[in-house]
């Protein structure tokens, strides 16, 4: 990635980090909503209260997304592309969740690819992170004492 950033690409960065924070958390909603259903919870209801506002979420960071203006740049232009791709995968998610009885896999599946475009488009620009437990102490298996 190139140090410095132009002025197209700014603008860019600027537009598009609403559209990133949004399907981020359209997943982390759709991913919770995973956790009930796996879990067995009775909160785990095809009407449940997150998973409407995860839809709201999700078509109005779509329409964004869509009005968008085409960057300027390979990077920018790659970031985008992300974003589609983790749109167009959490549209399936969302789709599968909405089907009663939750089909984990169904909604898992493509949950995966729309968190592993949003931790693509994460490495291209600068301002998009996303929190990775990959290190944290959580993540550390313990062998038995």
């Amino acid at each position: 990635m190139p140090s410095a950033i132009d002025d197209r690409t700014a603008a860019y960065i600027i537009e598009s980090h609403p559209i990133f924070e949004d399907l981020r958390q359209v997943a982390a909603q759709v991913a919770g909503l995973l956790i009930l259903a796996a879990s067995g919870s009775k909160e785990s209801v095809p009407d449940h209260p997150m998973l409407v506002s995860a839809a709201q979420v999700f078509a109005h960071s779509a329409d964004a997304l869509a009005r968008g203006r085409a960057p300027v740049g390979e990077n920018a232009r790659a970031h985008r592309r992300c974003l589609v791709d983790a749109g167009a995968a959490l549209g399936r998610a969302l789709s599968a969740a909405e089907r009663w009885p939750t089909d984990i896999d169904g909604v898992m599946m493509p949950l995966r690819d729309a968190y592993s475009a949003l931790q693509r488009a994460s490495w291209l620009l600068p301002g998009f992170q996303i929190v990775s437990f990959e290190q944290a102490c959580c993540s550390v298996t313990r062998a038995p004492a």
